[in-house]
């Protein structure tokens, strides 16, 4: 349909006649577009673009898919060094290949890991990055094999956030993991859509990052990120295949070398780089992009809806001016034309504003997520494929706000209104029924968004695990062979729990293998008479004599572990279950003495039985869990400490008594209650998101329920005025508008339950295997949602059905 420069201008000129409609709507548009906008802008810097801005369609990101060699193996991304050299090396279909692996560091005296990245030297230059914004990248000699020089490149919010943007810092030292480096260049953080970390060091340096441990010269571990540039001429598709081909030989020649007994089979899979191409997490990032987009779409229907509810106001008003162009021969097509470029004008205006938003919503979102990453949003800018988006919700915008209009107006009674009546032409009670029940549907989904992901952070704090969280410290360590001998490691234990027992404070200390509000692994648990395969799954904690004492976990039945149990050796190993493992066993048996198989053919005897914990999902009481007697010879398991007193002096002592004795141990201690804060914490941001969406809904909803009702009264009047002659009181009259409104906030709810429900289901698929799992149906959530939904809806309500109250019969009559 082609625009008329008549219609255009007279669209113009209606919009000035009715300026604060124009601006209501045109508000409320742009409320909807911006925030759709804004956080699609992110969405598509996070996981939509391609990381480089040089040269799109030549780069590739290659995800390898091992089977039949590793446990898991089908799920690995990532590529041996081995198998990066052969690409590397015979690949006639890229330019260039570089890799790398994220790992952290701690920068100089920082008490928390910042993002780092081993990359290869030529890494920079296949991202599209040619110059640094400040000294040079690496050369190709500095990630020879063997090269022990440590330096490292900066971003630059790294350089302006931690080093106050020293202009001096080319050739400077600074610390990582407390291992000196220098610095030999800064990176723009303009430079390319996407890089991941903030500090680079040559892929070389690996062993430095990980206590000796060498993957470069490892066959068997992938851990290399590929990535390359296509060759003038090639394509993505001539890359998989030579690719696959030269893996295909790689997977002989470890057949061959004896490397692995297991026939290795690889298979590829070439993307442009962008996050949701990855095919170990495509399906995970598409759903949580729907459960993002799903309440935002939501705030744009329910602000068109508004706007809809205006558009058939006017378009009663102006029944008589559309009935004498229809009379003068302006045909229905016209009228239609004419309506939709009015509506289009109001949704063009609101996208020029939500072009604004584009850019500030995503700097808005970041300083209530991450305030100190705030300025770094103002790097994620709209590109095409978020004006294209744009222009996709002015589109609906338009037909959506138009629609019911040019419906109502083309079922004008032409002699009717041209008598300057309102007759039959008015509009129905369906149409109002259906507007105020959509947006009481919509209202309710995002109110019920709201009341789960409010009550989540109070849920991470608020539960009772079972033991000891505030007076509880985790000490965490990596003691690892290399560097550490198995002789030089116990004896860092020995020392490490001596000195920490001399901190005044302190009452005891314990190792555990699992860390709380982490989920545990299943283990198959058999009873004597089973074989493998029949038992049951069960989590099971390596825990030392001290660990109920030190936790705090009220032993039911029987004892706990002695010292002398570690070193019994005439005796069966000893073990406890907890309350649901012994229930889940042996029902209503006394587990005492009895005997249990674990999956290395350990037999173990039960010598008590320890309550109840809730220590994988926070609020959910644990599965059978089994707790075995920890090897006092083993090194790979976490170390806890019961302390009385303030949590950061003893915290402050026993990392200067770790530090002392390794420096190369480099994170802090904290309580088990200071990660749930920090856990809590992150949530609470997302909340606040969520509240604010909920928030505009709410107020979009009242308006709404407003308008409509109002507009709907205005409508009756001839009828409430009949009534009133016929002997309805006016308290009749208020009682069957607000009975009719609670019927169309009856059905309303049921609608938003039926929307509601399946991306309940979504989000729980979600985070399934995440400590905090979202139930499928909560009554409570869905009941804080309805009841705030009914108060909110009932106030809108009641203005309108009073105003109908005070209706002069006769007025009425007369107008008739």
């Amino acid at each position: 349909m082609l625009i008329n420069r008549q219609d255009l201008l007279y669209a113009i000129r209606s919009a000035r006649r009715a300026p604060l409609l124009t601006l209501i709507v045109v508000v409320a548009l742009s409320v909807g577009i911006g925030l759709n906008a804004g956080v699609f802008t992110i969405l598509n810097y996070l996981f939509l673009q391609s990381p480089t801005k040089k040269d799109v369609s030549s780069f590739v990101q290659a995800y390898p898919r091992y089977e039949g060699w590793l446990t898991s193996a089908g799920q690995i991304s990532s590529f041996t060094t081995e198998d990066y050299d052969a690409i590397r090396t015979q690949s006639l279909t890229l330019s260039a290949v570089a890799a790398s692996e994220p790992t952290g560091a701690m920068l100089d005296d920082a008490h928390k890991r910042s993002p780092a990245l081993l990359v290869t030297c030529n890494y920079f230059r296949v991202y599209g990055i040619e110059r640094p914004l400040m000294g040079r990248f690496f050369r190709a000699d500095e990630c020879k094999p063997g090269t022990t020089e440590r330096i490292v490149v900066l971003s630059e919010h790294v350089w302006k956030n931690h080093f106050a943007a020293n202009p001096q810092i080319i050739g400077k030292v600074i610390h990582l993991n407390r291992e000196p480096f220098i610095v030999v260049g800064i990176a723009s953080d303009n430079s390319a859509n996407f890089i991941s970390g903030g500090l680079w060091v040559p892929y070389t340096l690996q062993p430095v990052f990980d206590h000796g441990s060498n993957l470069i010269q490892n066959p068997d571990t992938p851990w290399l990120t590929v990535v390359g540039r296509l060759k003038q001429g090639y394509f993505r598709m001539d890359a998989k295949s030579e690719l696959e081909t030269i893996l295909h030989q790689q997977d002989r020649l470890y057949l061959q070398r004896n490397i692995t007994t297991l026939d290795r089979k690889t298979s590829l899979t070439l993307t442009n780089g962008s996050f949701i191409r990855n095919p170990a997490v495509q399906s995970m990032v598409m759903m949580l992009m729907a459960l993002i987009m799903g309440p935002l779409s939501l705030v744009l229907m329910l602000a068109c809806t508004n706007v809809t509810m205006l558009f058939l106001s006017r378009s009663v008003v102006r029944r008589g001016e559309i009935a004498i162009r229809l009379a003068l021969g302006g045909g229905r097509a016209r009228l239609v034309r004419m309506l939709v470029i009015e509506s289009f004008l109001t949704a063009a205006l609101a996208g020029v504003i939500s072009v604004y938003l584009a850019y500030r919503v995503p700097i808005l979102i970041f300083g209530v997520i991450a305030p100190s990453e705030a300025k770094f949003a103002g790097l994620i800018q709209p590109n095409w494929m978020v004006f294209s988006f744009l222009a996709l919700l002015v589109l609906i915008a338009t037909v959506v706000s138009a629609l019911a209009p040019m419906r109502e107006s083309l079922k004008l009674d032409l002699v009717t209104a041209l008598k300057g009546r309102d007759g039959a032409a008015t509009m129905r009670s369906r149409t109002t029924n259906a507007m105020i029940i959509a947006q009481l549907a919509m209202s309710f989904v995002l109110l019920t968004a709201a009341v789960l992901f409010a009550r989540l952070p109070a849920m991470v704090t608020g539960i009772d695990p079972g033991f000891e969280t505030r007076q509880t410290m985790t000490v965490p360590l990596d003691v690892e062979t290399p560097p550490y001998t198995k002789t030089s490691g116990l004896a860092f234990y020995r020392t490490l729990e001596s000195r920490i027992l001399q901190i005044p404070g302190v009452q005891s200390l314990s190792y555990a293998s699992l860390q709380p509000f982490r989920q545990a692994p299943p283990n198959e648990i058999r009873l004597p008479n089973q074989s493998k395969g029949q038992g049951r799954p069960a989590s099971v904690d390596i825990v030392s004599s001290d660990f109920f004492s030190t936790f705090g976990i009220q032993l039911l039945h029987g004892r706990s572990f002695l010292r002398s149990d570690t070193s019994a050796t005439t005796s069966a190993p000893v073990a406890i279950v907890s309350e649901a493992f012994a229930k889940a066993f042996w029902g209503d048996q006394d587990p005492l003495g009895k005997t249990l198989i674990t999956p290395d053919d350990r037999r173990l005897v039960i010598i008590g039985v320890a309550s109840d914990t809730r220590s994988e999902h926070f609020g959910i009481l644990d599965g059978p869990r089994l707790y075995t007697l920890r090897d006092p010879q083993s090194l790979d398991v976490q170390l806890f400490v019961r302390f009385t007193g303030d949590a950061a002096p003893i915290a402050a002592s026993i990392e200067e008594i770790v530090k002392t004795l390794d420096t190369n141990q480099v994170d802090s201690p904290e309580t088990i209650w200071q990660s749930l804060e920090s856990d809590a914490e992150g949530m609470r941001s997302l909340a606040k998101i969520i509240l604010f969406m909920a928030g505009i809904a709410i107020m979009l909803a009242i308006t709404g329920i407003y308008g409509v009702l109002s507009f709907s009264i205005s409508q009756r009047t001839r009828e409430f005025g009949i009534q009133m002659v016929l002997g309805a009181s006016r308290q009749s009259i208020f009682r069957s508008v607000m009975v009719r409104g609670l019927r169309q906030i009856a059905i309303g709810l049921l609608c938003g339950l039926a929307l509601a429900e399946p991306a309940a289901w979504a989000l729980a698929r979600l985070s399934k295997n995440s400590p905090m799992p979202i139930k499928t149906f909560d009554l409570s959530v869905y009941g804080i949602a309805a009841l705030v939904l009914l108060v909110v809806s009932l106030s809108a309500m009641y203005l309108p059905a009073f105003r109908a109250t005070q209706v002069d019969p006769m007025q009425a009559l007369r107008n008739e």
